[in-house]
């Protein structure tokens, strides 16, 4: 599939075969829609995905730290320290990874990511008329 890190996660939600699904390309900035029309970022589009190792979730994105080797030392029964409603993103992504079979891509050090290239927060604003 030829797509950013949001296509990848779109197709993966929505996924019935089981088939791998890996970036074909890096972009910026991206989001996805749910059912009642929210926005939801899932993709940071930093520019050096990790989707191809991590099962298709970001977790630049879904981890309020954006850790990239595994969960925080605060994760708790699954769940993040930051927001306790929300599942840890390294637990997501080990399941997605046992499910799959690839736990042992669990094991590959990532080096740290060169934030420069995505400084938050962004902001889009709406264009006005006339």
């Amino acid at each position: 599939m030829l797509a950013c890190g949001l296509g990848v996660q779109s197709v993966i939600d929505n996924d019935r075969t089981g088939k791998a699904v890996l970036p074909a390309c890096n972009t910026l900035f991206g989001a996805v829609v749910d059912s009642e029309g929210n926005f939801l970022e899932k993709c940071s589009l930093c520019g050096e995905c990790v989707l191809g190792l991590t099962a298709g979730i970001c977790p630049v994105t879904l981890c309020p730290k954006g850790l990239l080797n595994g969960p925080c030392g605060g994760m708790n029964q699954g769940k993040c320290e930051v927001d306790k409603d929300k599942d840890c993103a390294w637990v997501l992504i080990y399941k997605a990874l046992e499910k799959r079979g690839k736990l042992d891509q669990m094991r590959k050090i990532q080096p740290p990511k060169d934030f420069k290239k995505n400084i938050k927060p962004r902001k889009i604003a709406a264009a006005k008329n006339g």
